[in-house]
Parts: C-alpha cells; structure tokens; sequence
C-alpha cells in the first residue's frame, strides 16, 4: 500500500502548487491592463513595450534585434531639447535579452498593448513558484516545509510587486533544481540532457544573477558527480580509479555537465551578441564602474554614501510597506542558518545567497537606488524557511508530533493574512495603484488633438525614467526645470505631478488640463511658452 499512499500524496502536493500558481496568476490577472505608470512597473515595462514595438516597425536590423528605444532619449546622453539624438542614446541593451525576446514574441502575436507586454513575464513568474517547489522536493524536502515556503515566497510584497516583471529569479531556481537532480543520477535520459541544457541556454539569456549562478552550479554538479562515484566506488560499486588529476576530472564530469555547459555557452554568446551589436563595450564598462562605485548621480539625489548608510537603508528597503514583513525579517537569520546547515538545501542557499549578496553589496550604486535590487533575497530566505520548517517538524516527536499539523496550518495562516495585506493595502497602493495614475492620465490624452500636434512631452520633478511616457504618446521627454523654460513651445505638453507642481507652472494651466488624474495632470504648455 505504500507506492499508492505516495503516489496520492505526490499527485496532493503538486496538485497545491497548481493551485498557488493559478492563485498568483489570478491575483495579478488584473494588472494585466494596469496603466503604466511612475514606478518600475511603468519603467521596466515602457521600456520592453517600446522596444518591441521598434522591432516590428523598424525590423530587427534597424531595431538593432529589439534593442532600440525611439523616441525616448536616454538622459544621461544629454541631447539638448529638439535635437537629432545619437544612435546609442536611443538604445539600450544592458541586460541579458531573453525578456526582450518573449516580449517581442507576445506583441507580435498579440497586438501592441500593456497586455500583451506584460503576460509572458506573468506567466514566467508565476512559474517560479513551480520551480521553488521542484527544487525543494528534488533535494528531499516535505510537501509540508514545501507548501509553507512557498507561501512565504508569495506572501512577500517583494514577490506581488516584482515577481511579475520578468527580473525575478525563475530561471535560476529551475536550472538549480535541475542540477540538483542531474547531481543524483548517473545516467539521465536524453531528454532530461537536452532539456538541461535548454534551460542552462535561458538562465544565461535571463538576468546578471542568473548569469553568475552558472559559475557556482557547473562546480556544484561537478562536485556532486565525483562525491556520488566515491561513494559508489567505496561500496564496490565501481572500480578505484588511479589518484591522478586526469581521474579526478573524468570521475567528476558526466554528460550531464557537458549538456549544461553547452546550453550555458550558448546562452552566454547568444547574451553577449545582443549586448555587443547594440552596446559598444566601452559603455557596457562605464555602467560597471558606475554600478559598483557609491556615489548617487541623479534627478533626485546627488550624494556619496558609506557603507553604514547602504546597509541601513537596504534594511529600511526590505521593510517598506510590507516588500517583507516583521516575522519575515525576524526569521531572515534562522532561516539562513537552517538551510545552510542542513546537507539537502545547502547547495541551493549557496547559490541563491551569494547573487543576491552579489547584487546588492558588488554593485552598490544600484541597490542605493533601486528596491526591487533586493528582491533576490526572497529565494535563499524562502529555501531556509523550508529547511526550518523542517527541522522544527522533526524536533517534534512522540506525544509533540500531534503539534505539527496545527502549528503548520496556523503558519500557513500567517501567510496568507500578510498576502491579504500586501494585496490590499498600501503596498499595492505605492507600488503599482498611485504611480499607474500617470500612465492613466496619458491613456485619457492619446487622441487629444493637441497632443497629436505636440514634438515633445515636458515631465516636472518627481517623476522618473519616464520612458513610460513615449510609450503612450509616441513622442521625446525632457525634464522641465527653470534651465529650458526659454525652449519650450506653445505645442508642447506637460506632465505634471500635483504635490510637486513647480512655481513656473501656470495655475491656469493646471485648471484647464488635457487630462487630469488624482495624483498627475496633463496640461499644454502655451500658457508657459507665451510667458517666456
């Protein structure tokens, strides 16, 4: 009776992650048509949406394969208003293309909307709740500290916010779980090698972090291939092999190793060809330099920091409006610790934790500025939380055993009360509900004859990376401080943010908008233009 108790708990448990993925999916479902908007939402979007839309206007040469961003105009080239911009300030490609692909794949095949920018990386990060769970279970964790670290995952606002982006760590935690399982066989079939490698090929087509995961993963299932022939080989599995370095390297490779680093070689020579025909290398380096240094250069913000302050403010990040909760940050160290310590999930919290550590403490300009450069941290932390949840499972034996399934189910609990919360309250109002009012604004103007007449949109402080903007009205963006008042033109319009409407703005102007929202206003500038 034991194979079919086992085969019906199986069939349970992925039966609950289905479900969480559909859970997720149908949370995030009406978002699909959210405005984009002043926020990453808005940015990270308005960018894809834009460069999709030049490659199927353009073609994928003039577009330079999706990579062209017209007619925003990058504002670190500073182009002054009007002028003809270089190539390379209206280009960006600093970032793996696979994201890029699928969207362009997505608007071709379904039309140039928000929806069909948003849905493949929808549907890619609610299948990182599919990947959690296969590695957790590869590595020979429970359905029950499976279930529960999944729902700590999507209970994080970090996850509800920034999951659906396509930034998240989905292919790096399914080509982990595959390693992971590749580690324990010694002769997989040839499909789960050509499968393997597809997925080494993607995860170094998806993100910098995934990138960096494969220099941990191939030593990871070198070593798990040699530390498994030893063993054999100590048992009389397998005859001793001459304690050479050649031995050594043939015991520890394996056609498995071969698979994912062909896939990781293709992968990377497909990444650096999109990067190299779109990005001259030069830039690519001064982006490093940038990154990694901490001085604060923008719109915003002109300051150096130390490191004191950086790890303040990640700390203050990680707590804002619900990205993690307070049970989460108390139980961030534990969890940590109990999955390092315990043999199964070792290898994956390694992993996990040096890119995100990576990430944040490597490239420090970055995490000054962006939240979402902390969302890595949800996986080693999700993975601990499985380890814990264990080890707590099984500490509870005998009489104390009748305490898990409650002390479980009210964990669970506990989850899914802080989901409500971050669904329905300020997290969601912050990050996507108040910014999306911009892109809403902008929807309500598109056919306004006067924006039609308009050769470029003016943006006022507070709004940022507006590439949202060119993405609605198909027309350049500059920023309006008292420096270019004398170049604005009475065709022109302006975006206006209402708690920080400048003194130069015309109250006239704001009374008889274009369009008007709650927190944004979209007004002509003639008024401004005639004053000058």
């Amino acid at each position: 009776m034991r194979t079919p108790r086992r085969f019906a708990r199986l069939r349970s448990g992925w039966t609950a992650v289905a479900l969480i993925c559909v859970g997720v999916l149908l949370l995030w479902a009406p978002d699909l048509s959210l405005p984009l908007g002043n926020s990453d939402d808005g940015r990270i979007f308005g960018r894809a949406g834009i460069q999709a839309r030049n490659f199927w206007d353009l073609g994928p040469l003039d577009s330079s394969l999706g990579a062209r961003t017209d007619p925003f105009i990058r504002a670190e080239f500073e182009v002054p208003p009007r002028a003809e911009p270089p190539p390379e300030a209206v280009t960006y490609a600093h970032h793996p293309p696979l994201k890029q692909f699928l969207t362009i794949v997505s608007v071709g095949a379904l039309g140039d909307s928000p929806q069909a920018v948003r849905i493949t990386d929808f549907l890619l990060g609610a299948a990182t709740v599919a990947f959690m769970a296969a590695l957790l279970r590869v590595v020979g964790m429970g359905w029950g500290p499976t279930l529960l670290a999944l729902l700590v995952m999507v209970s994080t606002g970090f996850f509800y916010v920034y999951a659906r982006m396509g930034i998240s760590f989905s292919m790096l935690l399914a080509l982990t779980a595959a390693v992971a399982w590749l580690r324990q066989v010694e002769r997989p079939p040839r499909w789960a090698l050509v499968g393997a490698g597809a997925l080494a090929a993607l995860t170094a087509m998806h993100s910098w972090i995934a990138i960096a995961s494969l220099g941990l993963l191939l030593p990871w299932l070198f070593w798990g291939t040699l530390h498994r022939r030893r063993s054999q080989s100590d048992a009389g599995a397998v005859d001793e092999s001459t304690p050479s370095m050649a031995g050594w390297l043939r015991r520890g490779w394996s056609p498995a190793l071969t698979a994912v680093t062909a896939g990781a070689l293709l992968g990377g020579l497909l990444t650096a060809g999109w990067l190299l025909n779109a990005t001259d290398i030069s830039e690519l380096s001064e982006r490093v330099a940038f990154r990694t240094g901490n001085d604060v250069s923008t719109a915003a913000e002109q300051a150096q920091f130390t490191f004191g302050e950086f790890l303040q403010r990640q700390w203050t990040f990680a707590g804002h409006e619900l990205l993690t909760s307070w049970w989460l940050r108390l139980l961030f160290l534990p969890a940590l610790i109990a999955g390092l310590i315990d043999r199964r999930t070792r290898g994956p919290v390694v992993v996990t934790l040096a890119v995100a550590m990576s990430l944040t403490f490597a490239l420090q300009q970055g995490a000054w500025i962006h939240r979402l450069w902390n969302f890595p941290w949800v996986a080693p932390t999700s993975i601990g939380i499985a380890a814990l949840a264990d080890a707590i499972r099984r500490l509870l034996q005998g009489p104390a055993a009748r305490l898990r399934a409650p002390l479980g189910a009210a964990a669970a609990a506990v989850t899914l009360v802080t989901l409500a919360f971050v669904v329905t309250g300020s997290t969601r109002d912050f990050y996507l509900d108040r910014p999306a009012d911009a892109g809403a604004v902008l929807e309500q103007a598109q056919d306004d004859p006067r924006v039609g007449e308009a050769e470029l949109v003016w943006f006022t402080s507070g709004i940022w990376t507006p590439r949202w903007i060119s993405y609605y009205l198909d027309l350049p963006v500059w920023m309006l401080d008292d420096s270019v008042l004398g170049q604005v033109a009475a065709t022109d319009v302006i975006l206006v943010r209402n708690d920080r409407v400048p003194s130069f703005v015309p109250p006239e102007s704001m009374a008889a908008p274009l369009a008007a929202g709650e927190d944004y206003t979209l007004i002509s500038a003639e008024e401004l233009a005639n004053r000058q």
